[in-house]
């Protein structure tokens, strides 16, 4: 899977992603996403902000993500819990979807451990409905923990993960003579 910073001509294909998740939770009985949000001009001001990611299988868009770095007002009005540590710069991810030709095939998880992999500090932080099972069993696996609960569209289930020194993704600048050699053996 290829992450990066998604362009302004993707909308569409985010939005149909969005659109996508939304029937699935719509299916799923979770009044989650059921009414406008999130729409294309949420996904136009992470893009032009530098904040919308997308991850691409074979050229084409499968996930989405908002990537928010820094202090998040509902995030500092956790309630029923706190969070593991409260540093005052975090990570936090919104807008999560994949789409439903990848759906059930762990893309969402490794879109996300890719995002966390790729980002500066140790914070990381998520939001999502009570129902929403499947993404909180997404959070779990990645190694977030339940902390508490915060006021978004009502009420959401507030995770943490603090990233070890291991998750970092690995740049490495290869000569193209030097990958030539290696072929050829």
């Amino acid at each position: 899977m290829e992450i990066r910073l998604a362009h302004p001509n993707e909308v569409g294909a985010i939005e149909a992603i969005f659109q996508e998740a939304r029937a699935y939770l719509a299916a799923s009985g979770i009044d989650q996403w059921q009414g406008e949000y999130p729409s294309a001009s949420e996904a136009i001001e992470d893009i032009l902000s530098g904040k919308g990611y997308v991850g691409l299988v074979d050229g084409k868009i499968v996930a989405y993500a908002a990537v928010h770095r820094g202090q998040e007002e509902a995030y500092e009005a956790i309630y029923d819990g706190k969070w593991q540590h409260n540093n005052p710069v975090y990570t936090t991810f919104h807008r999560v979807a994949v789409s439903a030709s990848v759906r059930g095939q762990k893309f969402c998880q490794t879109f996300l451990q890719g995002l966390i992999e790729g980002q500066k500090g140790p914070d990381f932080r998520c939001d999502t409905h009570e129902q929403n099972k499947a993404m909180q069993h997404i959070l779990l696996k990645l190694g977030y923990v339940y902390c508490g609960k915060v006021p978004i569209d009502g009420e959401r289930l507030a995770y943490q993960k603090i990233k070890h020194k291991s998750e970092r993704s690995l740049y490495q600048e290869v000569n193209e003579d030097d990958r030539w050699l290696l072929n050829s053996n």
